[in-house]
């Protein structure tokens, strides 16, 4: 019978397995800023302040406004007020929409380390307003301050270690044809209008380079636009034109984008964007927004029926990701849920049931979010018009139908706690998962040489990456911090991010992408985070 190993073999094994990887040191470690864009996003929307809707922000809407858009609730206050009293008016609500109580609440209470926040075009100054519905020396003045508002909401939000996504909700044209487009046109005439695309490539660059200078701190990405409509026509072409042009001003950014209802088909377009051989792009985030009360199909549904099929949700993400070397880094996040269902389907369950359904309906949602993408950014908090709902975050978690990630709860002394235990067990995990790995391929292709010192490599940095997100607050890093930790979310991205600092090619730099993920998982489940 023929040996399995040959003595070659086993001095080539052992040379292999014994071969130094080289010094990680020379890549930099995570920055807080880092931490604050690719961690896990529990997050939340803060929606009806810079674009305004009937239903989020009612004593804004006059009693003879026509319509539910943010245009036609400041039309109508104008006539109804003047200028100067309306400007005021809007002034008060953008700089009053979080209490410094509430941002104390939401950081230490609720856990909730990211804000989206959606804003308008008519919001960044009136030279961007040139040719639409918001062009006017009226509405010059009631909007002169808005860009200042957002940096102020921005900069308080920073000081208490919560990073903002700017969400360019409402575009010129309209992106979709709801009123949260900004008007009530009824129309999504951004993708067949060059002026409208170009004067939105503008905002998104004066955006960037606004966060590129240090003007407004902590900004998690830009989200080009909301809720494009199915099919936009030319739309990946504009995100692709657009990804480039922030290139030139700080390829770091990273841009979020509407899956226009096609979740797979946006992951795939963000794969050909992210991948190690561009390495001056930034990295291109999917936001997919997640509903069950709109559809008939919603409707014809038990809340129990719901809630089960739940666990089928995100298939496009399952389905594809884990290679950035040789498919992509895929990012996703759920930029909009909630724990609304429609009365027709509650009327299929007992009413005496309805607080438990609700609960597990919440709870199902969060866990899976937080399982299966990078963030989820429930719709939405601190609203005027539906305190008290299943729209309403700070209910929702009143009934305790939101999970909250257990890491984002610990004292600083725990995480401590588990930090330590993760490095006492450091090496003896390393050893067992470069044994593994160079066991498995000896036995799967005995023929082929390997370079295995580069899963060890990948191995050594994913640990230290990941136990760098987990101490971050620890050591101060992100400001503000008073208990929690993190954990890497947008793992995929983060390694592109690392491979394209690496800068290594050849056949067998896939080893070091299976290292690196496999240091990150050993840490996490080290921390504590196996099941998280």
């Amino acid at each position: 019978m023929e040996a399995v190993f040959q003595i070659d073999d086993i001095e080539s094994y052992e040379q292999r397995r014994q071969t130094p990887p080289r010094d990680t040191n020379l890549l930099p470690p995570p920055t807080a800023l880092d931490v604050l864009r690719y961690r896990y996003h529990h997050g939340v929307n803060l929606g009806g302040v810079f674009v305004l809707e009937r239903w989020l922000s009612p004593s804004m809407f006059s009693s003879c406004t026509e319509g539910d858009s943010e245009l036609d609730a400041v039309t109508a206050s104008f006539f109804a007020l003047d200028v100067f009293p309306t400007k005021k008016k809007w002034e008060t609500h953008w700089n009053s929409a979080l209490s410094l109580e509430d941002i104390i609440d939401l950081a230490y209470r609720l856990h909730v380390t990211t804000v989206r926040l959606p804003i308008g075009y008519f919001t960044l100054g009136y030279q961007f307003t040139i040719d639409t519905p918001f062009y006017s020396d009226v509405l010059r003045v009631i909007y002169s301050q808005a860009w200042q508002a957002v940096i102020k909401l921005c900069t308080r939000l920073y000081v208490a270690g919560i990073g903002v996504i700017l969400d360019l909700h409402a575009v010129p044209g309209g992106a979709n044809r709801d009123s949260h487009s900004g008007t009530s046109s009824g129309r999504a005439d951004l993708w067949t209008d060059q002026e409208n695309l170009q004067l939105l490539a503008n905002c998104v660059g004066s955006i960037a380079s606004t966060v590129a200078t240090n003007q407004i701190p902590g900004i998690v990405g830009i989200q080009i636009c909301n809720e494009a409509i199915y099919g936009a026509p030319g739309a990946f072409d504009f995100y692709r034109q657009l990804t480039n042009a922030v290139s030139t001003i700080d390829s770091s950014i990273p841009l979020y984008i509407s899956d226009a209802w096609n979740l797979g088909a946006a992951l795939d377009f963000t794969a050909s964007i992210n991948t190690v051989n561009q390495p001056l792009l930034p990295p291109v985030v999917v936001d997919t927004h997640k509903y069950y009360c709109f559809t008939a199909a919603d409707r014809a549904r038990a809340p129990g029926d719901t809630i089960r099929r739940l666990v089928t949700e995100l298939q496009e993400v399952l389905s594809r990701g884990n290679s950035v070397i040789s498919k992509g880094a895929l990012g996703c996040v759920v930029g909009e849920w909630s724990g609304a269902l429609d009365a027709e389907t509650w009327s299929r369950a007992s009413a005496t049931n309805r607080e438990e359904l609700q609960r597990q309906f919440g709870l199902a949602q969060s866990t899976i979010w937080h399982e299966r993408t990078g963030g989820s950014f429930f719709w939405s908090t601190n609203m005027e018009g539906k305190v008290g709902d299943a729209w309403d975050f700070l209910h929702m978690n009143g009934q305790r139908a939101i999970a909250v990630p257990g890491y984002l709860t610990l004292d600083f002394a725990e995480a401590r706690d588990l930090r330590g235990h993760a490095y006492e067990h450091k090496e003896s995990l390393k050893s067992g998962d470069i044994d593994r790995h160079i066991e498995y391929w000896h036995q799967a292709a005995p023929w082929q040489e390997f370079e295995h010192w580069r899963f060890a490599e990948g191995w050594e940095l994913g640990f230290q990456d990941a136990i760098a997100f987990w101490e971050m607050r620890l050591k101060h890093g992100v400001p503000g911090a008073k208990n929690g930790a993190d954990k890497i979310g947008l793992l995929d991205l983060w390694i592109l991010k690392r491979l394209r600092q690496l800068g290594a090619v050849g056949d067998f730099v896939w080893e070091w992408e299976h290292g690196f993920r496999q240091g990150v998982k050993s840490a996490q489940e080290a921390l504590g985070l196996g099941d998280e």
